[in-house]
């Protein structure tokens, strides 16, 4: 197993899993860092961070392609009553 582990780690460019295992917890800990900062910001700001963002061009995009449906519905409709 532990052989396996290894071979799995150095197809991802490691040396072996205690190489791994330490980039993975120093990666945990900047990440956990950053979730903090997140966190400080929002409380110092009153903003939310990317999710809210995400969500707004989501729904901005959703209702670009209403109006461009429409759009191409009337288009559709002034070319048959124009034949």
């Amino acid at each position: 197993m532990k052989q396996y582990l290894s071979s799995i780690v150095q197809g991802y460019g490691y040396k072996n899993v205690k190489e791994f295992l330490t980039e993975y917890r120093a990666s945990k800990a900047e990440y956990s860092d950053y979730q903090s900062a997140v966190v400080k910001w929002e409380q110092q700001t009153g903003n939310k961070a990317e999710s809210d963002s995400l969500k707004a061009k989501l729904q901005r995009k959703q209702q670009e392609a209403k109006e461009l449906n429409r759009h191409n519905k009337h288009q559709k409709k002034y070319i048959r009553d124009v034949r």
